[in-house]
């Protein structure tokens, strides 16, 4: 495929349409596609975009929204093709991440996954409302060098504090660096539960797992 495939693969993302982005996905597999090559030279160059064009406060939140949705979902087409063929995608990391027990938003973690993928990471999120023996297991099964927790709301912050409390008995602490993130969560919070850092948002917990990890 020329790089016209690629061009409107990233701008499926960058518009947010989903249905042509799994379709040009789809038909770009039936002609032989090299899936990394679509997420790499097409999905994550839109996601980028969208995310620099939402620091510089030239798009908002609804398309960022849109553009996670579209990356999340012909991400997925992607990566079952990936993991079949048996020839893994380069990644700069392992990352584990989820929203914790007792909450359901799901749109702010995507946007973080949806990110940190387009910026070379392999990431695997778990969802919604996930509890402790979710998170612990989901690391040992991805071999996670990272581990990503989220929240909205002010009573599951407490989850946070288990799982990390977890990870320690589990003796995963010392070998997985652990980010939070949401709307209740600060610097001192952070600090107080044990973790190795705060994402403010999408570009900022990038950031923030590249130093974790040593990345540039």
């Amino acid at each position: 495929m020329d790089q016209e495939y690629f061009d409107r693969l990233a701008q499926a993302v960058v518009d947010g349409e989903a249905d042509a982005a799994v379709q040009l996905v789809n038909d770009g597999l039936g002609k032989g596609v090299d899936p990394i090559d679509a997420v790499e030279r097409g999905l994550a160059r839109g996601i980028m975009k969208v995310g620099e064009d939402f620091g510089a406060g030239e798009v908002f939140l609804p398309e960022l929204i849109m553009a996670a949705d579209v990356m999340k979902k012909a991400t997925s087409i992607l990566d079952e093709k990936i993991k079949a063929s048996g020839t893994p995608r380069t990644t700069l990391g392992k990352i584990v991440i989820g929203t914790v027990k007792g909450d359901i938003h799901d749109i702010g973690k995507s946007v973080v996954a949806a990110v940190l993928q387009a910026n070379g990471y392999d990431v695997e999120d778990i969802g919604i409302d996930v509890a402790v023996d979710g998170f612990i297991q989901s690391v040992k099964q991805n071999n996670a060098d990272v581990l990503g927790m989220s929240t909205l709301l002010t009573l599951p912050l407490q989850v946070m504090g288990e799982v990390i409390a977890a990870m320690k008995e589990a003796g995963l602490r010392d070998r997985v660096k652990i980010i939070v993130g949401g709307c209740p969560v600060t610097q001192e919070f952070a600090e107080e539960i044990g973790a190795d850092a705060v994402g403010f948002d999408a570009a900022d917990a990038v950031k923030k797992v590249g130093k974790l990890l040593g990345r540039s």
